[in-house]
């Protein structure tokens, strides 16, 4: 009895936050404001979206002027986009195609611009990685998706995209993954008070603003989002950023991806795959993913 006497009360302390991760999916108007663009702001896909790469790094897109390629009959390239994505969050994606494709376009139409992934080589399936911006234009928009052969393009995917409102700010790290499990998220900051689940918040600044499937009880988002918010002065030094798979709440195996944005330096982001039943940590506890630099 006493060896299960911690799930007891983890799943006691966390049985309200379930439905304060779900409400978040809609609260647009929490802390981030969105703001249309002026026409002398015309955004670029920049804005919606950070990087394209593939796991690992190995290609990464470039940003192409102009408008994207048209459309051809072949490849038919897809990929499952979720609908609700992460503010500042990174999604990864299973690019398949019955013929093979050399190269990936990633467009938000009436933009000027769009990303461009080649690849290595031809390939039928590629695991790549889109990274959104923090500071996405509008909460809600279309992206679209389509391999390319040689010179031409194939069918385009076009998928709807709503951002999930979290806190972004000068140090933001988050963590999202696909299945049942529940996951969480724990960052040291440099003054050595650690935000992760049982302490939401720190002297300096630091919240845990999404804890999704808290205790197992499944909540949508899959996702859990830790900031400093800007013009609140985040301490300088190391971020020690883990990640806990507290139990795997019946599921297989869980892949994960976690983005550490850092005020003035490009997203860095890190993929893994968690087996076996969970740990049910608290403090201190999590596999070390980096020690992020402020």
């Amino acid at each position: 009895m006493n060896t299960r006497a911690p799930i007891v009360l983890r799943t006691t302390m966390r049985s309200v936050r379930p439905a304060a991760a779900a409400a978040a999916l809609l609260a647009f108007a929490g802390c981030i404001e969105w703001k249309q663009p002026t026409e002398s702001e015309r955004p670029t896909i920049a804005n919606y979206i950070a990087a394209v790469e593939t796991v690992g790094g190995a290609a990464k897109a470039t940003l192409q002027p102009g408008t994207a390629p048209a459309g051809g009959a072949n490849p038919v390239v897809t990929a499952p986009i979720p609908a609700l994505i992460l503010l500042g969050g990174t999604i990864q994606v299973t690019a398949s195609s019955a013929t093979p494709f050399d190269k990936i376009a990633v467009v938000i139409p009436d933009l000027d611009d769009y990303w461009e992934l080649r690849l290595p080589a031809a390939v039928t399936s590629q695991q790549i990685l889109i990274v959104f911006s923090q500071n996405v234009p509008v909460p809600v928009f279309q992206m679209r998706f389509a391999g390319g052969l040689g010179g031409a393009y194939g069918v385009y995917q076009t998928a709807p995209v709503s951002m999930i409102n979290v806190g972004t700010g000068d140090v933001q790290v988050n963590v999202t993954w696909d299945s049942r499990a529940d996951v969480d998220l724990h960052v040291v900051d440099p003054l050595g008070e650690e935000v992760y689940w049982a302490h939401r918040s720190s002297v300096s600044g630091g919240q845990l603003d999404l804890d999704s499937n808290a205790g197992c009880g499944s909540d949508g988002p899959r996702a859990e989002n830790i900031f400093w918010a800007s013009g609140l002065v985040a301490p300088r030094g190391d971020y020690v950023v883990r990640v806990d798979h507290w139990s795997n709440c019946s599921a297989e195996a869980t892949n994960y991806v976690v983005t550490i944005n850092v005020r003035g330096k490009p997203p860095q982001v890190f993929t893994g795959r968690f087996t076996g039943q969970g740990d049910a940590g608290g403090r201190g506890s999590g596999k070390l993913i980096t020690t992020a630099t402020y």
